[in-house]
């Protein structure tokens, strides 16, 4: 696979870095930051604050102009999780590179419960009406939203636990010496 995508020819590949693997990583974790990070903006600051200080019809005036805006970065940072999320799994998790299970079990796992933040994020941002009683409960669903996010984040450390761990009935696997200048 990685003749495919290529492997970079700089001095950091020597040191063992695949440089298209970590733009790929970087990505999905910045996504993941920008989308977190405003929901939790949202959910304990703004909010609050607007619900506090904004006379009614202020308020949905300044959430109106906000989801304009934000509908357009949630859309962009699922569309960046979905991507690179695919091709890091096929990077660094189909065989022989970890062991199927308990791997792949944990990945389905994490990987409907992203499917239902993004989920609940896209309604969030959306007009549609067969949803506008999730919207009405806004700060409680934003609540869920976060939670399941943290458990994507628990998930996916225990991913990169199982990935790095030794692997049993195979030889310790060793990278071959950097060529000495």
């Amino acid at each position: 696979m990685s003749g495919i995508v290529g492997r970079s020819t700089n001095a950091m590949s020597n040191s063992g870095i695949d440089l298209v693997l970590l733009a790929s990583r970087w990505l999905h974790l910045s996504a993941a930051i920008v989308a977190v990070g405003g929901a939790f903006f949202s959910w304990a600051a703004l909010g609050p604050a607007a619900a506090a200080v904004l006379a009614d019809d202020q308020h949905l005036k300044l959430r109106e102009a906000i989801r304009v805006r934000w509908a357009r970065l949630v859309h962009v940072c699922i569309a960046l999780l979905l991507v690179t999320g695919g091709f890091n799994f096929v990077m660094l998790a189909l065989p022989p590179k970890v062991e199927p299970m308990p791997y792949h079990g944990v990945f389905g796992a994490k990987f409907i419960v992203a499917l239902t933040v993004f989920f609940i994020a896209s309604v969030l941002v959306g007009r549609g009406e067969p949803f506008a009683w999730m919207r009405a409960r806004r700060s409680r669903w934003l609540a869920i939203l976060l939670a399941l996010a943290g458990l994507v984040i628990l998930l996916s450390g225990i991913l990169n636990q199982v990935r790095n761990a030794p692997r049993p009935n195979r030889p310790a696997e060793r990278r071959a010496p950097a060529p000495s200048s």
